[in-house]
């Protein structure tokens, strides 16, 4: 496969990026700051730019930019959407957003906005096809969709129709899991494995949370961040950028950051010190300091004693196999580095250990999450202020149990097409790079029908064309989004979604904060003609199917503001909601041992009571249970693919499958100061001893394709890695992003981490030369 950028469609200056920065030193860390009178998520007074507006109001909704979901405040002037802020009311973003909320108006004003119905004319599938479009009104297409639907009742194969999620609200996210259930289909494919599995797994092995948790990053004295980029991808992001100048500005003792990663990101610009590890030896150094804390004497006795479990075994392991001079020659980190770290650590307390997407996406991803996250335990910080909580989300009122027929129980009871393998660990959710194989394979069994809300995994999964190959075989698409995403190019038909701004909703932000926080949306303007919210569209499909599916869905509401109005009343009144847009649970508190601690011991297992039941393969025979560092496997031979293939994801990148925002492609690459473009960093010696100069086109190969793209010739990668921005690339219309960049997600191949099923994206070897 092989894919072209073009120079950027605009440039900016090194004035003009200062400019637009300037007020806040570096346009990451820019949230807005438009602060009103306390209590209130309305300005004092109207702006000088309100003059002459004959109508103006600020509603309040919340954000779908990313996952953090912010609650935010639009002003209306003349029924027209022109501005976002924070949501002062908000506890989670302290009324701030970051550069992301800002591109709302551009999402809802967006040309390429689809706003009927559409069905493809050409029966041919591809990247270099055209669906040739005609336009359908509802009812013909419902007509289609629903017809399909029955067919696959009809024949008791409703096994075979896969629903694909995207970024949507959770009150969407919960119709179509419901959906799914009610029709009987165990094949709800989410993208939320594929970002946090690892994570998630690898905490659990420790605390027996199969759940996300929080950093308590406003509290904190002293934080390693191991492939955590906090102030650009880590969620919350706006709570995160808010948290950091708490941490940094507002305290007596300025909080130190320590970042681990092979490429210098913006939050290690930000940082006190970068240490550039090899690639996928986090492990090994996480555990080079818990040498260090132990042997020293640095960790919490109280804590290790009363709270924890496995403790000798797990000390006298890591004593033995991982000195600092040991760890030195794995990682590439000085014995010297590590031991000062390890200190500081120790003693410098509240302290945190953030186990990143950069750490887990590898093939012994839970493993290092494991090993990190036991960092945590050792200088207790678990369920402490100042170190990792446990995140409380509203409880909404129960929905009733969905009376499932024969046809939906038979069919729920088949194997997910992406189910993993007997050798992996029960909690995984599935892996959704292997549905493009089990539905090129038919098997368990043939995939007939997909419907995608919001998703584009043709994008963000490794190994996109697989992707590809898997969409144009599958007999009948339908895709459910605002606009034509890649993903949308292979569907049949293509029903158009509202935008964040002009649906009802619920949400909740991802674990950030610890106590909970309800978010609602609601529609800020006038909803755009011929349009309808995914949730509206759900309930349309379930009731056209009738029986138990529609039954499923009467008396929940019967459309997706009732839904939402169903789901909250019993936390907050309706009309409350509606006006501040917001509802803040109580304060955390810290220390619940007893509710947090889910192991088979009801401690924290420093050595895994169920990784040693399960006599898992990472485990060794010794060792059972043990969190342990092992040697990554890369995709590719070393010699012929001297480089690692790091990717990452800016600020500006917009998660829901769509970049075709002239605001965020500007200023795309904050430490660079252009946008517009995809660059590969390259280290400086590196590209020197090549003749690759700062600029230049080079092709960049790794077993699974090529991409051509311009060098960034620079000081902060390590010499062994090369670094591709995540984001562009994109081949789908709109004239703000088809064409511009690569998308190294194309060359990336598609492995798994052994425990969770997670995609395992950091272990492709490429090489370099010159276009």
């Amino acid at each position: 496969m092989e894919s072209s950028g073009r120079n950027g469609r605009q440039s900016i200056s090194r004035r003009t990026f200062l400019k637009a920065s300037g007020a806040t030193g570096i346009t990451i860390l820019a949230s807005t700051r438009l602060k009103n009178a306390k209590g209130s998520a309305k300005p004092l007074s109207k702006p000088p730019e309100s003059r002459g507006v004959v109508t103006e109001s600020f509603p309040n909704t919340s954000c779908l930019n990313c996952p953090a979901r912010c609650a935010i405040t639009v002003r209306v002037a003349n029924g027209k959407a022109v501005k976002i802020t924070g949501n002062s009311l908000s506890r989670v973003s302290e009324g701030e957003i970051c550069p992301r909320g800002h591109i709302g108006l551009q999402v809802l004003y967006d040309e390429s906005r689809i706003t009927a119905p559409l069905k493809r004319t050409n029966p041919n599938k591809g990247r270099d096809q055209d669906p040739r479009w005609s336009p359908a009104s509802w009812e013909e297409a419902m007509s289609d969709i629903v017809s399909h639907l029955k067919a696959l009742r009809d024949s008791s194969e409703t096994e075979a129709l896969t629903l694909f999620s995207g970024l949507n609200a959770r009150s969407d996210s919960d119709l179509i899991i419901r959906f799914a259930q009610a029709f009987g289909t165990p094949n709800m494919i989410g993208g939320d494995v594929f970002e946090n599995g690892a994570e998630k797994t690898g905490r659990w092995l420790a605390d027996g949370n199969y759940s996300a948790i929080a950093y308590d990053l406003g509290k904190t004295n002293y934080v390693l961040a191991f492939g955590a980029s906090i102030l650009e991808s880590e969620r919350p992001l706006a709570r995160n950028l808010r948290m950091w100048g708490k941490m940094r500005r507002e305290k007596a003792a300025r909080g130190k950051v320590v970042v681990f990663d092979p490429r210098y990101s913006v939050t290690a610009a930000k940082a006190d010190q970068w240490v550039p590890v090899n690639p996928g030896t986090d492990a090994a150094l996480a555990l080079g300091i818990a040498n260090v804390l132990i042997s020293e004497g640095l960790y919490d006795r109280g804590f290790v004693d009363t709270h924890s479990a496995g403790f000798d075994r797990f000390r006298e392991v890591v004593t033995i196999s991982y000195a600092p001079e040991q760890v030195s020659a794995i990682t590439g980190v000085k014995a010297e580095t590590i031991r000062h770290i390890a200190e500081e650590f120790g003693q410098t307390r509240p302290a945190l250990a953030w186990a990143g997407r950069g750490v887990s996406g590898w093939p012994n991803g839970s493993l290092t999450v494991y090993a990190i996250h036991c960092l945590n335990a050792l200088v207790g910080s678990i369920d402490a202020p100042g170190g990792v909580i446990y995140q409380e989300d509203p409880t909404y009122r129960a929905l009733p149990e969905v009376d499932e027929d024969s046809v939906a129980k038979a069919g729920n009871a088949k194997t997910r097409i992406d189910a993993v393998s007997g050798t992996l660990l029960p909690t995984s959710d599935g892996s959704t790079n292997r549905v493009p194989e089990a539905i090129l394979s038919g098997q368990p069994y043939a995939t007939k029908m997909g419907i995608g809300f919001s998703a584009n995994f043709s994008m963000s999964e490794p190994e996109s064309g697989k992707w590809d190959e898997a969409l144009k075989k599958l007999p009948y698409y339908v895709h459910v989004a605002p606009f034509i995403s890649e993903m949308a190019l292979y569907a049949d038909v293509v029903l158009p979604a509202a935008t964040y701004l002009e649906q009802w909703g619920y949400d909740h932000s991802p674990p950030g904060s610890g106590f909970a926080e309800l978010k609602l949306k609601q529609p800020v303007v006038e909803v755009a003609s011929g349009v309808k919210s995914v949730g509206d569209i759900v309930f349309q499909i379930a009731q056209q199917l009738g029986g138990t599916v529609a039954g499923a869905f009467t008396g929940i509401g019967d459309n997706a503001e009732g839904f939402v109005r169903y789901r909250t009343q019993n936390i907050v009144p309706f009309g409350e909601l509606t006006r501040n847009g917001v509802w803040v649970g109580p304060e955390y508190k810290y220390g619940k041992y007893g509710s947090v601690l889910k192991t088979p011991s009801g401690k924290f297992e420093f050595q895994s009571a169920t990784l040693k039941e399960k006599d898992m393969p990472l485990s060794s025979d010794r060792d059972p249970g043990l969190p342990r560092y092992v040697a990554p496997v890369f995709r590719g031979d070393d010699r012929e693919y001297p480089f690692v293939l790091t990717t990452y994801q800016p600020a500006l990148t917009i998660e829901s499958g769509n970049q075709n925002y002239a605001w965020a492609q500007e200023i795309f690459f904050v430490m660079h100061g252009v946008g517009w473009n995809s660059l590969a960093e390259i280290n400086t010696e590196r590209a020197r001893s090549m003749g690759i100069g700062d600029g230049e086109e080079v092709w960049v190969e790794s077993p699974f394709g090529r991409l051509k793209v311009k060098a960034r010739v620079v000081e902060w990668i390590r010499p062994d890695s090369v670094a591709i921005a995540r984001g562009q690339g994109h081949y789908a219309p709109g004239k703000w992003q088809k064409g511009i960049g690569v998308n190294p997600n194309d060359i990336v191949g598609a492995d798994f981490d052994i425990l969770s099923g997670q995609p395992a994206i950091f272990n492709t070897r490429v090489k370099l030369y010159k276009a």
